[in-house]
């Protein structure tokens, strides 16, 4: 059997395309059945519930396992002012005041202001300094035991807090808190003062974070100079009035004027009306 020639060019290219069209047909069909399909899950958040970044599309390739689910942040306290508070804070009848002692606990002179205090059953706020709180637990103990106020000074009795950055100074006040409560457990410690009055925005938020108000005075006996007893009793008569809170020492040195002169003060103001308190 003889094959006819095909004489017509236009119908041979005719045939070719038609062959190369049912070609490209057949792989393209092929390969969309074995491709595996993609759905889609609709635009994503610009931040998920609890105001995070969405995690990055493919973060969790070649993770056989979800990460582990990490505990909710804790729930804050509860609000505690910032605001420097200066006064005895008493807003009924009378003439209060507030006794205030600072760097202690010393092995001397916080035993004999103690026991001035319970002679005149007189409640103060003794500001302590971590490392002596850690050094002489059992003095803390007493402190607590006779019915007294607790504030925090620092670890180190740092003057230098405003210049710290706020990790600084969570870390001398944490660890003040620390001390204390290892010698009495759970005992409050509402207040915070600032060594050498070095006070900032910034470190009363860090105060007030750890629940702390920030504690200053209204009268200061600059008894640190050992001055004289005469002229820190002038100091005090010249600047108290009604509300005011006094500054003293019961450590950080040679405290025996501040000893002295508390003994001549509790009289001398209780005669004058004098009602004394603790911060409120």
């Amino acid at each position: 059997m003889s094959v006819v020639p095909v004489r017509n060019a236009s119908f041979q290219a005719a045939v070719v395309l038609l062959a190369v069209f049912l070609c490209g047909f057949l792989v393209w069909t092929a390969s969309a059945d074995t491709a595996a399909p993609r759905t889609h899950a609709g635009p994503r958040p610009t931040q998920d519930d609890a105001g995070q970044p969405p995690e990055v599309e493919g973060s969790f390739e070649g993770v056989t396992t979800p990460p582990t689910a990490q505990p909710p942040a804790a729930t804050p306290g509860p609000k505690v002012p910032t605001l420097l508070q200066s006064k005895t804070g008493r807003t009924d009848p009378g003439k209060w005041v507030a006794l205030t002692f600072d760097d202690g606990p010393w092995n001397t002179y916080t035993p004999q202001v103690l026991g001035i205090l319970k002679q005149y059953g007189i409640k103060a706020t003794f500001c302590v300094v971590g490392n002596q709180a850690k050094a002489l637990p059992g003095q803390i103990r007493e402190i607590v035991a006779q019915g007294h106020t607790l504030c925090n000074h620092t670890m180190s009795h740092d003057t230098e807090m405003p210049t710290r950055t706020p990790e600084e100074m969570r870390a001398q006040m944490q660890q003040t808190l620390d001390a204390i409560h290892a010698a009495v457990p759970g005992v409050p410690v509402p207040w915070y003062r600032a060594p050498g009055g070095m006070w900032s925005v910034q470190v009363q938020e860090v105060a007030a974070s750890l629940e702390m108000r920030s504690l200053g005075w209204t009268v200061d006996t600059l008894d640190w100079r050992k001055p004289g007893v005469d002229k820190m009793m002038q100091t005090v008569h010249s600047q108290l009035g009604p509300g005011g809170v006094i500054l003293m020492h019961d450590g950080g040195g040679d405290r025996t004027q501040s000893v002295e002169c508390l003994r001549r003060l509790i009289p001398e103001l209780l005669a004058q009306g004098y009602q004394f308190t603790v911060p409120v």
